[in-house]
């Protein structure tokens, strides 16, 4: 229709160009008035549109980026819809909000754009299994594991520890309590001279393999036995890399650095009561391992006890700067807030107790801020709708004197107010 409209004004310009000039002097100002008016009421409308208040926020069409700027502007909540006035879903809605933002790159506090980032692993809250060897002597074995075909070494430096596997060598943690719905989480160094080399990670029980993941350097392959598939993977040589499992429902999904390469369903997983380590060839470098249940909802744990607590939200080192890898916790805890509008919670983050406690209480509360402004810079929450606190090592809800237990401290908890 609008198209119709401008031809006829066109053509009606072409036969003004021939009227007598009184004549076409007025019908042009009353074509120039018209057109004025048609310009202020399209500029009204985005801004009426821009602060349509409704008990769910500002509405916005997901193509009108001016509207939502000036709701965000305006400190409103924004409900984004589709040409029809339906709501689109809120991985659309927030990478709107995003683009209204320019946010295509790191925020002005240099967090990365977890809106955009594409990670969907989530870890497991309640911690089944830990390791970071931060509690191994030098010389001695690992405490957590038992060492069979060969030796292991503790590799010490700039703050870092890594066990040193090297080829044959077998590891075999003590018993444990491996839940149906489980992740595992496995931070390795291949070296570029192991060309050949591959590690396996085998979930068993006391007859037989049930399951697991093979990293094989050689191929650069990450597998998924028994006979469940395999893809083609990428490593960074010389830097840590992730390991990723996942099984959830029968659904078994396997991730490298992020990065989801196989995914199956209808998978039977049997009894678990212990995870095997095999290093076939080669020589890795192992930084932690960490074996957890699976992670609830956050809106349903929200609505229903008021308290929801992660430890996927990774930082950089005795930093405030989010880590990539936190993009699928902190998109889900977004989907929350927007599935429930009625939440409003405050971000509360904690350390375990290494370290200066002056400065892990100023860490934890920096943290908990740019948890709060990635929320509201990049997914579009209402900052009213959210605060946030840190207590530093605070409340623990474990020892401090175990690697598993300094993990489970590690955390930031929303408290629904």
């Amino acid at each position: 229709m609008r198209r119709v409209r401008s031809i006829g004004l066109l053509a009606m310009a072409v036969c003004l160009a021939s009227s007598p000039a009184p004549v076409h002097a007025q019908i042009w100002k009353r074509i120039k008035q018209k057109a004025k008016e048609k310009v202020e009421n399209g500029s009204n409308a985005v801004a009426d549109s821009a602060v349509e208040k409704t008990t769910r926020g500002v509405v916005c069409v997901i193509t009108n980026t001016e509207c939502i700027a000036a709701a965000r502007k305006s400190g409103q909540p924004v409900k984004v819809t589709d040409e029809n006035g339906k709501k689109v879903s809120s991985a659309d809605s927030a990478n709107a909000v995003s683009k209204a933002a320019g946010g295509a790159s790191a925020t002005p506090g240099g967090e990365p754009n977890l809106v955009a980032a594409k990670i969907d692993f989530i870890p497991g809250e309640n911690t089944v299994f830990y390791d970071d060897f931060s509690d191994m002597p030098p010389g001695e074995p690992p405490p957590h594991w038992q060492v069979r075909d060969g030796r292991v070494d503790l590799l010490m430096g700039g703050g870092i520890r890594a066990l040193s596997i090297p080829a044959g060598v077998n590891l075999t943690s003590g018993a444990l309590q491996i839940p149906a719905n489980f992740t595992l989480q496995v931070v390795f160094v291949p070296k570029p001279g192991d060309a050949s080399g591959f590690l396996s990670f085998m979930f068993r029980n006391q007859d037989d393999d049930v399951i697991g993941g093979k990293i094989n350097v050689k191929y650069t392959t990450v597998s998924l036995d028994p006979y469940l598939g395999s893809a083609d993977a990428t490593y960074d040589y010389n830097k840590p890399n992730e390991f990723d499992l996942w099984a959830q429902q029968g659904r078994l999904r396997a991730y490298l650095n992020g990065t989801r390469l196989i995914d199956e369903n209808q998978v039977k997983i049997g009894h678990i009561d212990h995870l095997h380590l095999e290093e076939a060839q080669g020589t890795f470098e192992l930084r932690s391992v960490r074996v957890a249940e699976s992670a609830p909802d956050p809106g349903d744990v929200l609505a229903t006890t008021g308290k929801y607590v992660t430890h996927g939200i990774l930082f950089d080192t005795d930093s405030d700067i989010l880590k990539p890898e936190s993009a699928a916790v902190i998109k889900a805890i977004s989907t929350a807030l927007y599935k429930h509008p009625e939440l409003k919670v405050e971000i509360d983050g904690y350390t375990d107790s290494t370290g200066d406690a002056a400065h892990n209480l100023d860490l934890s509360a920096r943290r908990a801020a740019a948890v709060e402004k990635v929320l509201v810079d990049q997914f579009g929450i209402d900052q009213s709708r959210l605060s946030s606190k840190g207590f530093g090592a605070g409340n623990p809800i474990a020892s401090n004197d175990t690697p598993a237990g300094r993990a489970q401290n590690r955390r930031v908890e929303l408290i629904k107010k």
